[in-house]
């Protein structure tokens, strides 16, 4: 390798070096601009834990952020990414750390606590100020799935260390106000369940016999599906 042709593989290493370390503190391009917490302190937040982007029913996009072992909620209205603002720092007397698993309709979250010890719903109605709902429906749920929009069914722990392979307890909760959560049914014991994915139809087993859970829009929509093919 002449000396001629070892410079100029050293310049060109340097050349690529020094675009890359360039590149590497670039805060925007022509088409993409990071804001991090240096750049932006509005967004720092010491020892988060989990955020929830929500929609507000006046057109806001609030994002919330969790921090101090959950019981503190910071909401900071990003509507317009270019103008991020604070619009409130809520304490919420969460059991632990959670998790936010599913929207509950258009003013409430349904989160999981990571220590194990169930679920529970935020109220988004004020969305300044979100509420820990406490509800006798959601005590002792192991897991949990939507109904559609306005309900749930949750899996109910009885017992500790209870078997996967052991019947399992249903609670069929109405969310369609997350304020005020409602049981509609407890069904106990549950063997097995089998669903009619057409109609959003679930059928549960025990030893009473059978239970139906019926979602009449879902049923609704269904059969005018089934009328306008037989119109055709």
């Amino acid at each position: 390798m002449t000396t001629n042709f070892r410079i100029l593989v050293t310049k060109a290493i340097l050349a690529i070096t020094s675009a890359t370390a360039g590149g590497a503190v670039l805060p925007h391009s022509k088409t993409i601009a990071v804001e991090s917490p240096e750049n932006l302190p509005i967004l720092a937040q010491t020892n988060a834990e989990a955020m929830y982007l929500h929609d507000t029913n006046d057109g806001k996009a609030i994002l919330y952020i969790e921090a101090q072992n959950g019981q503190q909620l910071t909401a900071l209205d990003v509507t317009n990414p270019a103008r991020i603002q604070r619009t409130a720092q809520t304490a919420i007397p969460a059991a632990s750390v959670f998790d936010f698993v599913r929207s509950i309709g258009d003013e409430g979250v349904l989160i999981r606590y990571r220590n194990g010890s169930g679920v529970a719903l935020l109220s988004l109605k004020y969305y300044k100020h979100p509420v820990l709902v406490n509800s006798a429906a959601l005590e002792n749920a192991e897991t949990s799935e939507a109904l559609g929009q306005t309900a749930l069914l949750v899996t109910v722990n009885e017992v500790t260390m209870h078997p996967i392979t052991e019947p399992r307890s249903y609670n069929v909760v109405d969310t369609s106000n997350p304020s005020r959560p409602g049981m509609l049914a407890t069904i106990p014991a549950v063997e097995q369940r089998l669903a009619k994915s057409d109609t959003g139809t679930l059928f549960l087993l025990n030893k009473d016999g059978v239970t139906v859970v019926r979602r009449l829009r879902v049923e609704e929509e269904h059969q005018i599906e089934l009328d306008q093919e037989m119109g055709n």
